[in-house]
């Protein structure tokens, strides 16, 4: 008689199996817990999200405290700084050149001071040296003053005022030709009066100089413009020889007329002074400077 077939146990769905068939049937075994594993690493950051909305503005906060008092300003150096370019150079200022000094009224005011002619201390107030600088302007200009300190200049009718009004300064006018000439004019005093008067020329006695005097008939004449026509003559002498001066009927100098270079064969109105090269003669250089006493 055939023996009936063995049974073949089931797979075990555990691992390692929970129970094995033996003789005799066993305790059906337990399916053991997995262990968890260890945490990874943290990964590599994102990136940025976008920015978010401007915050609103906060309040303004609370005024500081005030600073420690500064030096003084102007005032001090108005009462110890120079009023003339001869007190500069008392002080031990040889060099020429454009100083700072202060009016009577403390308002400081850069000046070309000439340090080297006749003794030095001199403040320049009127300059042609190239013909660089139109000369012939209007009223408000001369007030003001115009030009450069690298070349020609007209330092303002207020500032020479202002320069003059106290003390006494004596006049020099230096005068060089093309050809390398040098002439002068010197003056014993020289005042020039506020703008209600027109600017009027207060001249003293001419003292000496190679130019000869070409300005003492300009005494207590006004100072007239092309658009101000302040002299003795019917005409505009301003106008008619393109300059700006104490015109009297109408002039004997035109320091401040056309620079023509020398000699032209238009009347009188170049750098002219009659009693040096004469009416047809325009000069190369013209300085006019003024100096304490």
């Amino acid at each position: 008689m055939k023996a009936p077939a063995r049974s073949t146990p089931l797979p075990s769905t555990c691992w390692p199996p929970c129970g094995v068939l033996g003789p005799e049937p066993g305790m059906k075994g337990r399916c053991a817990p997995s262990s968890r594993g260890e945490r990874g690493s943290p990964g590599v950051p994102g990136k940025a999200g976008p920015a978010g909305p401007k915050g609103t503005k906060g309040d303004r906060g609370e005024k500081g405290a005030g600073g420690e008092k500064g030096e003084p300003g102007q005032l001090h150096s108005c009462a110890t700084g120079p009023r003339t370019c001869k007190e500069l150079l008392t002080r031990g200022h040889f060099l020429s050149g454009w100083h700072t000094i202060y009016l009577p009224d403390c308002r400081p005011l850069t000046v070309l001071c000439d340090m080297d002619v006749d003794g030095g201390g001199w403040t320049v107030f009127q300059r042609r040296s190239d013909g660089s600088v139109d000369f012939y302007r209007d009223w408000t200009a001369y007030k003001q003053g115009f030009g450069s300190q690298l070349g020609e200049f007209w330092l303002g009718n207020d500032n020479i005022h202002a320069l003059t009004a106290q003390g006494s300064s004596e006049l020099r006018v230096d005068l060089m030709d093309f050809e390398g000439n040098h002439e002068f004019a010197k003056y014993q005093s020289f005042k020039m009066a506020g703008e209600a008067e027109k600017y009027k020329l207060v001249l003293g006695a001419f003292v000496e100089g190679s130019a000869g005097d070409s300005l003492t008939s300009h005494n207590n004449h006004a100072f007239s413009t092309k658009d101000q026509d302040n002299d003795k003559n019917t005409a505009n002498c301003a106008v008619q020889y393109q300059g700006a001066w104490w015109y009297n009927n109408c002039h004997v100098s035109n320091l401040n007329g056309r620079y023509l270079g020398g000699p032209h064969e238009s009347f009188a109105n170049g750098i002219n002074w009659r009693s040096g090269k004469g009416y047809n003669y325009s000069y190369k250089v013209s300085e006019m400077k003024v100096r304490a006493t």
